[in-house]
């Protein structure tokens, strides 16, 4: 099973975008033709309008449970796929001559990325990937992850350029509170125009994840 994501109200956005540059042309033309009691009544409406899908996306936001994919099955972006596969921690990694000690402990997520576009190649610009808890959110490891890529120079990132019907496997390294609890793969593009789409805001509810499970180092 695949879990996708609803790109109607994208569309619904995209739509109201369009029609508030138009009713800014149009305020723009009257004001120059003098109308600006007319003027006025359009902007009035359009901040009307958009008090109102604002606050929809806001409620819906506060409303949504969270969404959680298993491992092994896909999340989508598009025609882009991306699936937790595996989950191996250690306390060290990278070459056996200079290895890289962690804080806590390096938990190394295995996501394989797949295509599913027809006819040309493609990939997901501005992916990255975080360790998602209920009080903390954690970023790759710098150093986890250079010492990583070090020893397994085969390893890509998500935002590797993939063939039609191509996948890849992608590493991510990072260095973990030893007692972190309910971690889960978050997939963000950071702050983007779907802070503005109903279904899709992240501002008042808890993000999609790949759940992960845990092997005793």
């Amino acid at each position: 099973m695949t879990q996708t994501i609803d790109f109607r109200f994208e569309l619904l956005f995209l739509l109201c975008v369009l029609l508030s540059l138009l009713c800014l042309i149009a305020t723009v033309v009257l004001m120059l033709r003098g109308r600006r009691s007319a003027a006025g009544r359009i902007l009035k409406v359009l901040g009307i309008g958009w008090v109102v899908y604002l606050s929809i996306v806001f409620l819906v936001a506060a409303f949504t449970p969270q969404r959680i994919v298993p491992m092994n099955q896909d999340l989508c972006f598009d025609e882009m796929c991306f699936a937790a596969v595996n989950l191996q921690t250690a306390r060290q990694v990278g070459p056996g001559s200079q290895p890289v000690q962690a804080n806590g402990i390096f938990y190394i997520v295995t996501v394989r990325a797949s295509s599913s576009a027809r006819g040309r190649a493609q990939s997901e610009q501005g992916l990255r990937a975080l360790l998602w808890s209920p009080s903390h959110e954690y970023q790759i490891s710098s150093r986890g992850q250079q010492a990583w890529d070090k020893a397994h120079p085969e390893n890509v990132g998500l935002t590797a350029r993939l063939q039609p019907g191509q996948s890849i496997l992608s590493d991510q390294v990072f260095d973990v509170e030893s007692r972190a609890p309910d971690l889960g793969l978050e997939l963000s593009h950071g702050f983007t125009p779907g802070y503005f789409v109903i279904g899709e805001c992240p501002l008042f509810y808890k993000p999609t994840i790949l759940r992960l499970a845990r092997e005793t180092p």
